[in-house]
């Protein structure tokens, strides 16, 4: 077996890889066999045109796409008519246990100085973590439709094991252990500028998560969408652990994609400045589809309609829908996503900290699923209602600055409601979802009269009883 992958990976080149090995134990070469077993020689020129088509990207004949716009752009804001108006079909799709929640957490707290899963982060002041909202979101959803979502949590391989401790340390928060599945996404080889796998250690390759494209491989591998297919569900609604103000299992979307017969559909905000740096929803030669800013000249993201508006102004919050039976048909079909290249900093055996990018790293972009879909259905929300990610040590999208935005948020809103404005609004996950719920529900409760509004609030369903 030895002699044969040997031969195999230099008659691809790749000799390289065993230069070692007359050096390793016994398990570091078990530990490398293994690797070498997994990768795949014949898609190596895959990565080699990744890396060449940055070089020669395509034409491409760009038109704006159309969406479903905001009803009401001022707050507490209104969705689309036509949103609001099929919100009762998601409802029922929810009530029947028709969607699936797919929650994308395969990274790391590195940036923001956390030694862990991100979703383990402790983001607000309370000490509640990403995971503990996202759960919360959940458990509301379950109150308000009679059944709780399963959970699906995608994670890397290098934080599984940690994410299922979490969970379990903290009685999975509430939910059926049943009802909460983890899985780790694919990884990735990287090539060095002569096209040669990276070795990241003298008996192991370099091998990087596939992206959150790589969520679409990982459910079939893993069987989890055989288990969706088993409980009956038609919709998965996926998000990404870093946006804690995303909606789970929003009526209203999952309305408008199934009364629309779409296969695909994504969330945008509106894009106000032209060098924003999100991906746009418009489309490619009349195909719907997300392009990158880096694709988009000065000038031609900087152009206006009618309006005065800007024309590509659909900012991509990488919140989708997907048919369970269109990536079913993808999987069935050998579809892949295709690949994308970045020139990266890579750990190698000799230089564990490089000062400079070193190496090519690929991974495969969610988003590039939507090309291949037969409707796709795009719906306008307001940004700081349903965008608020955690990407930075500071600035407006570090702890600090999501807190701020958050508390502002709400203030705004028991500020609407009760015409005083507090120092501070914590709303729990499982009370509401926005402002318009969070308002209505102040006004029923009457709580100007019974709340020191001088005083900072934490509104949970306690407290509202």
């Amino acid at each position: 077996m030895e002699d044969a992958l040997r031969n195999s990976f230099q008659a691809a080149g790749q000799g390289h890889v065993f230069q070692w090995w007359d050096e390793l134990g016994e398990r570091s070469r078990r530990r490398l066999i293994r690797q070498l077993q997994a990768i795949d020689l014949s898609r190596l020129g895959e990565l080699r045109e990744a890396v060449a088509a940055l070089s020669s990207p395509p034409a491409r004949e760009l038109s704006p796409a159309s969406a479903f716009e905001l009803s009401d752009s001022a707050f507490p804001y209104s969705l689309a008519d036509a949103a609001r108006a099929v919100a009762p079909a998601g409802g029922k799709a929810l009530r029947d246990g028709r969607v699936a929640v797919l929650l994308v957490a395969g990274g790391q707290g590195t940036r923001l100085g956390f030694d862990g899963p991100k979703g383990c982060y402790p983001v607000l002041p309370s000490g509640m973590t990403l995971f503990e909202i996202f759960a919360r979101k959940l458990h509301r959803v379950g109150r308000d439709f009679g059944r709780v979502p399963p959970l699906y949590v995608m994670v890397g391989n290098h934080n599984e094991a940690a994410t299922r401790n979490f969970w379990e340390e903290n009685n999975w928060f509430g939910l059926r252990p049943a009802d909460v599945q983890f899985f780790a996404q694919g990884e990735m080889p990287a090539l060095d500028a002569d096209g040669k796998l990276v070795m990241e250690a003298r008996d192991s390759l370099f091998m990087g998560p596939d992206g959150h494209g790589g969520v679409l491989q990982a459910l079939h591998d893993k069987g989890m969408l055989a288990d969706m297919r088993s409980r009956g569900i038609r919709v998965i609604s996926y998000i990404q652990v870093d946006n804690l103000q995303v909606p789970v299992a929003d009526p209203a979307f999952i309305g408008l994609h199934l009364e629309e017969g779409a296969e695909v559909s994504l969330k945008v905000v509106r894009k106000e400045d032209p060098a924003e740096k999100v991906g746009i929803f418009c489309h490619d030669d009349g195909v719907p589809c997300i392009v990158e800013y880096t694709e988009f000249s000065a000038a031609q993201a900087a152009e206006t309609d009618h309006r005065g508006r800007l024309k590509y102004w659909q900012g991509s919050i990488a919140v989708h829908l997907f048919g369970v039976d269109f990536l079913s048909r993808l999987i069935d079909r050998g579809e892949d996503l295709p690949l994308h290249a970045a020139h990266k900093k890579v750990p190698t055996f000799d230089t564990p900290d490089p000062a400079a990018p070193n190496a090519w790293k690929f991974e495969r972009f969610i988003f590039d699923a939507i090309p291949k879909a037969s409707k796709v259905v795009c719906l306008e929300v307001p940004r700081d209602e349903q965008f608020l990610p955690l990407k930075n040590p500071d600035g407006p999208f570090g702890p600090d600055g999501v807190r701020t935005s958050l508390n502002d948020y709400w203030c705004k809103a028991v500020e609407t409601a009760l015409g005083t404005r507090p120092p501070a609004v914590n709303v729990d996950a499982d009370v509401a979802d926005n402002a318009r719920e969070l308002i209505e529900l102040l006004i029923a409760h009457d709580a100007a009269e019974s709340w020191d509004l001088t005083q900072p609030l934490h509104i949970s369903q306690e407290l509202l009883q």
